[in-house]
């Protein structure tokens, strides 16, 4: 017997030691490798640079094959008023045919091409910076549900000491009532409060698993219904400065709608480009023949937008409000995060207080369920008043435990708020 009860305790302590454990920052960093948003980074660089590649064919020549067949029904005719002088000027033909190449390449945008380049960078930078910033969204929905696990995880614990405890003084109740020293109303007494606690163990098991179904949800196949949750740790997590994605994503949107602006100031330099042109087609260049012929043209030219009827100075103005919405957008969010910090902090110093005086509880409800014990074994305490101090032991317990989670909760919101987790 003594041989089967060691292999069980052997096989028991496996399974547990077998369940897989996971840290806080690992479901968060499965949480992002999970996201379905995390696709989008690669999309956003593709499109970016197919944008940006597509401002600097700016510079690329063009090349434009043109063809045209027509028919006119009047064309010109020169004639003398002198019908004494015998000359025939050709006539212009009626019919026109033409096959061209036109070319044209610029020789200076102004830094039109270079301030697109810029503009399209700095947008692509931007939305991939609002994908960071969506994912780190995620680590406040992670942290919910694995302090829930986790909460969970050290009631049942408490739960468990509760019922050996109550399952010891069962075992010296039933010896009792077989002696004839304790009436067996009181044995069925603590077998129903057994039976009790056995309850609240399923409840909090079945809350549980809700909670890893959900943190499931977000972190994909790496959490399992077995999974164990460790209790995080964060004395090596730098707790100074403020590093949340947003601020650079401000920084990001600023410095985008300054590359819009330069960009429109580089629309109104001018620009200068040659072309040329090549073709076969009757008449040519050459209006007066009535032949087909080869033809070329090569050239240089000039075009600046002069006025604008201040369409420019009026896409400036709208970036620089936007510019000014942005700020404001950022000192409304600074000023929530540091709300929410300010909120953290008093939290943690709640439970970091509460615990000292936990700690004192918990220690002389110890003495007192103990001296309850030696009263019930005596006779002269009832089950039902053991109970109570029992459970008052068990209460403070779990109320430990619970300030214990809390804080540890209110420290990773308290970095995650500021962006150091």
């Amino acid at each position: 017997m003594k041989t089967t009860l060691i292999l069980l305790s052997l096989f028991l302590s496996g399974v547990v030691m077998g369940q897989p454990s996971l840290s806080l920052f690992e479901c968060q960093k499965m949480a992002r490798e999970n996201a379905p948003r995390l696709e989008d980074l690669e999309l956003i660089q593709g499109m970016g640079e197919t944008k940006i590649d597509q401002a600097g064919s700016y510079w690329y020549p063009s090349l434009d094959l043109n063809g045209k067949l027509s028919y006119q029904s009047d064309v010109i005719a020169l004639e003398l008023s002198n019908p004494a002088i015998s000359i025939e000027f050709p006539e212009v033909p009626h019919d026109q045919y033409g096959l061209s190449l036109d070319i044209s390449q610029n020789i200076y945008d102004g830094g039109i091409s270079r301030g697109k380049k810029n503009y399209e960078e700095a947008l692509m930078a931007a939305e991939l910076q609002q994908v960071e910033v969506d994912l780190y969204g995620l680590k406040g929905r992670v942290n919910q549900y694995f302090f829930a696990v986790l909460l969970l995880q050290e009631n049942r614990k408490n739960l468990e000491i509760h019922l050996k405890n109550l399952q010891a003084r069962s075992e010296v109740a039933r010896t009792a009532v077989k002696l004839g020293t304790l009436l067996e109303n009181e044995l069925h007494v603590l077998e129903v409060e057994k039976l009790r606690v056995k309850q609240s163990l399923i409840e909090v098991d079945s809350r549980k698993l809700s909670y890893l179904k959900a943190l499931r949800v977000l972190c994909g196949e790496g959490v399992s219904e077995e999974s164990i949750l460790e209790q995080p740790a964060f004395e090596g997590v730098l707790s100074t400065g403020n590093k949340r994605p947003e601020h650079q994503l401000f920084d990001l949107k600023h410095r985008s709608m300054e590359a819009g602006k330069e960009l429109v100031d580089k629309k109104r330099m001018p620009v200068i480009y040659a072309f040329g042109q090549s073709g076969y087609g009757k008449p040519g260049y050459n209006m007066l023949s009535g032949e087909w012929d080869h033809y070329y043209m090569l050239g240089a030219g000039l075009r600046w937008k002069i006025w604008d009827w201040k369409h420019g100075s009026r896409e400036k103005q709208v970036l620089g409000y936007q510019q000014q919405l942005l700020e404001n957008q950022r000192a409304s969010f600074d000023r929530e995060m540091e709300a929410l910090m300010v909120q953290e902090e008093a939290r943690m110093e709640q439970y970091r207080l509460s615990m000292e005086i936990d700690e004192q509880v918990l220690e002389l409800q110890k003495k007192i369920s103990k001296q309850a014990a030696v009263r019930l074994d005596n006779g002269t305490m009832t089950a039902t008043d053991f109970i109570t101090e029992l459970n008052k032991e068990n209460l403070a317990r779990i109320t430990q435990a619970t300030h214990r989670v809390l804080l540890m909760q209110a420290k990773a919101n308290y970095l995650t708020i500021q962006g150091n987790l």
